[in-house]
């Protein structure tokens, strides 16, 4: 009896200390949009649970035949939604007024998030995922939110980040990914990269990295339970080869 007892015991060990099976994580990929006005929710009807593992959400846009009125852009969405929101907000309000002589702000892409995140001072977690409370840095000296269509003055190329064809000369074309990650059920963060490049927010602006770098937000809702979506605006506008990575959410 003693070494039956003994058996099971040490079968109870061996199963505790067993490693976890890693959730399966799939691909999948969405219908490019081609047209202005376009607004879906996950048409495949799959749901994403962030709690299993992290979501990988990458798109193409391209905006290069999109020159909208000086500051009167419309603005365009590619995120999660559903169960709680987070997005990549997109479009073109200096477009139409380039300068390509010098490094300036034709095109603009950053993040959103709800509860009531929706522009530079609502980013709120540092790398790689702290939340914080105080504003991170001047939110207004960033790096990685405007992005330049043509050229830059000469010399410019040589600041810190500036990189041809990843934050100027990029024709209005750009690759977005969208790092999603599960803090709690609850809770969770996202982190962006727009041709290679992340975000960060200086103190004060300055020829370096800033001093926070890369920088992301926070969002809330049930994270078992989410979808991906998209709302392009603009006429030309298009975003294409969308794709996701991640883990199901259980039946």
């Amino acid at each position: 009896m003693r070494t039956v007892i003994g058996f099971i015991i040490f079968l109870g060990f061996v199963f505790s200390t067993w490693p976890a099976e890693a959730p399966e994580q799939i691909n999948q990929d969405y219908e490019d949009i081609n047209h202005e006005g376009s607004t879906w929710l996950d048409k495949n009807g799959l749901a994403w649970d962030l709690t299993r593992c992290d979501l990988n959400v990458s798109y193409t846009l391209d905006m290069s035949g999109y020159y909208p009125p000086f500051k009167k852009s419309e603005w365009s969405m590619v995120g999660i939604g559903s169960g709680a929101w987070a997005w990549m907000t997109s479009g073109a309000p200096s477009a139409s007024v380039t300068n390509p002589g010098r490094n300036d702000m034709d095109d603009k892409l950053h993040l959103g998030s709800l509860p009531n995140k929706y522009d530079e001072t609502s980013y709120d977690v540092l790398y790689p995922n702290q939340i914080v409370s105080d504003p991170i840095g001047d939110p207004w000296s960033n790096f990685g939110i405007w992005f330049d269509r043509d050229g830059v003055a000469k010399g410019q190329e040589k600041f810190w980040g500036l990189k041809s064809g990843a934050t100027f000369d990029t024709e209005g074309i750009y690759d977005v990914k969208l790092d999603y990650h599960a803090v709690d059920d609850s809770q969770g963060t996202v982190f962006s990269t727009v041709n290679g490049i992340r975000t960060g927010f200086y103190n004060d602006w300055r020829d370096g990295i800033p001093e926070y770098y890369p920088v992301g937000m926070s969002f809330s809702g049930d994270l078992t339970n989410v979808k991906v979506f998209a709302s392009v605006w603009g006429e030309n506008v298009k975003v294409t080869d969308i794709q996701a990575t991640g883990c199901l959410s259980l039946p």
